[in-house]
């Protein structure tokens, strides 16, 4: 009841969002809410169609009819043709991301209709859109959804150079649900491509993710996609055990349609171990589920590995009827790896039967499909050369990206924290250094200063005092030991002259002079010229 009061309440919301401009066209100010929509039951579709049909032809009105487009996917029928007049808007009105959107959402429903070429396509022109648009979140979905559409093709390569872009694009958006998406496509890809090791790195990278955001749906798939590993690594208890516990998620959810598909996976696992009664078990457990909810991909896959079965239970007949079931039906979907996997049993079953012709025969079918990417008679064929697959890369090793989430981030800070604190030291020794250097220069400065005082000081003595003190001067220095000559030099010194000038001004040599000062230092007990000045002006 109160599910039904909330629709109504929207409706209303809905009705008087739209205003009257003129000639009764009405525009809206504020676009249908699908996350609430999506969770109220027998939603009234064409009601809300009606609703956006009266209002003016803007974005807001092809964000509506989009938003009923996906509502009818579930409430069913599915109204295309809703999708396709928010399309047409779009183009009316240049709206890039509008277009974008309704391209992807084609694309996705030309995959869940196996129409697995013509969803390549659509994606492919989205991307030219997106590329115009502001909706970055949107064009990461659309490069999953073509990552996916590839790889339902056996293009493996061209799947994993989207899903790589989309996991670089989600990790700059910081979108846990796309990094994810895209870690298990690339997983997939590469199970596919029979590197089981990283496969499994990237589903455990998918799965820390699912477990940070403490989404159960995520993570029983990543178990599944780890028990799949598990299963082509031979390690069957770590299969079971991953497949177990998405089990127990898939129960606890009620998802009917996901508990068929992991029992499928676990028959499988079975059937890869050699117990084929017990494969054969939760083979039967899927298969009405899945005829229920017409999963074609999943049905083809149980029918056939029945069969696969039933031949070494030696229940040929059943085998048969059930492989060429699954054959048909991976025909109709133009599954190549369920059309190669029918082929190869019912050659193994006509050579235990003894009809070694038709072996021969349906051998030779698989190779066709196995040898060539695709029938020449298919549009899967048509795709391959459309995108230039080049079958001798598959032994390339892709290169993992490095996705370390918040501690890369945070290693990251952490740099430029360290860097700038690096800078900071740098110009602080810098300042430190010059600030030292011209104390050092000031400091010289004022010695010189004190020096040339002091000099000045000592011949304003002289000049003044000299001849009135020379008998006295001269009998001091005597006590010294200090000789005339060595007196003459000492007198020169403390007027600041230097050797050279010295030994010019006494008319003798530059070694006598040296010979003198040094004989002066000795006596007057002093270890440089300026310490010989100053004794000489305490003598006055």
């Amino acid at each position: 009841m109160n599910k039904k009061l909330l629709v109504l309440i929207i409706l209303l919301v809905s009705l008087n969002s739209c205003r009257e401009i003129g000639n009764n066209t009405l525009s809206n100010t504020q676009a249908f809410d699908y996350k609430a929509l999506k969770t109220t039951k027998n939603i009234n579709i064409d009601s809300l169609y009606q609703i956006s049909s009266l209002c003016k032809e803007d974005t807001i009105k092809v964000s509506d009819l989009i938003t009923i487009f996906r509502l009818s996917i579930k409430n069913k029928p599915v109204r295309n043709e809703v999708l396709d007049e928010a399309l047409q808007i779009s183009r009316k009105i240049n709206y890039e991301t509008g277009i974008a959107n309704c391209l992807n959402r084609k694309g996705v429903n030309a995959r869940y209709q196996h129409e697995y070429l013509k969803s390549t396509k659509l994606h492919k022109e989205a991307i030219e859109h997106y590329k115009k648009s502001w909706d970055i979140a949107s064009y990461v979905k659309n490069l999953n959804s073509l990552g996916v559409a590839y790889r339902k093709m056996n293009l493996e390569e061209e799947a994993l150079k989207y899903y790589y872009e989309a996991l670089k694009l989600s990790e700059n958006l910081d979108d846990t649900k796309s990094m994810a998406m895209a870690l298990n496509g690339i997983g997939n890809a590469f199970i596919n491509l029979e590197k089981y090791n990283e496969a499994k790195k990237y589903f455990e990278l998918a799965l820390n993710l699912e477990e940070l955001n403490n989404n159960l749906k995520g993570m029983g798939y990543d178990y599944s996609n780890l028990g799949e590993v598990y299963m082509f690594k031979k390690q069957y208890d770590s299969s079971y055990a991953y497949h177990i516990k998405s089990l127990k998620i898939a129960e606890k959810a009620r998802s009917k349609d996901n508990i068929a598909i992991i029992n499928n996976n676990i028959g499988l696992m079975f059937q890869h171990k050699g117990e084929y009664e017990r494969s054969l078990e939760y083979f039967n457990k899927a298969l009405p589920v899945l005829k229920k909810f017409r999963s074609k991909r999943y049905l083809s896959n149980t029918f056939t590995n029945i069969g696969i079965d039933q031949i070494h239970l030696k229940q040929y007949n059943k085998a048969e009827n059930n492989i060429k079931e699954g054959l048909q039906i991976a025909k109709d979907i133009s599954s190549r790896e369920n059309i190669i996997l029918a082929y190869k049993a019912l050659s193994d079953l006509y050579n235990h039967s003894n009809r070694f012709e038709k072996a021969l025969d349906t051998y030779e079918m698989m190779t066709v499909y196995k040898d060539s990417m695709f029938n020449l008679q298919s549009e899967n064929h048509i795709a391959a050369l459309e995108v230039k697959y080049e079958t001798e890369k598959k032994d390339q090793r892709i290169e993992q990206l490095n996705l370390e989430t918040k501690v890369q981030k945070s290693n990251i800070i952490n740099q430029f924290f360290a860097i700038g604190l690096l800078v900071l030291l740098v110009i602080f020794f810098i300042f430190y250094n010059k600030l030292r250097l011209k104390n050092k220069t000031l400091e010289i400065e004022d010695m010189r200063n004190n020096i040339e005082e002091y000099l000045v000081q000592i011949s304003r003595l002289e000049s003044d005092d000299c001849r009135k003190n020379k008998i006295d001067i001269t009998a001091k220095l005597e006590k010294y030991g200090i000789s005339s000559r060595e007196a003459e030099v000492l007198k020169y010194i403390s007027q600041g002259m230097k050797n050279q000038e010295i030994a010019n001004k006494m008319f003798v040599s530059l070694s006598t002079v040296k010979t003198h000062t040094k004989n002066i230092f000795d006596k007057l007990d002093v270890r440089n010229r300026i310490e010989a000045a100053r004794k000489a002006q305490g003598l006055h």
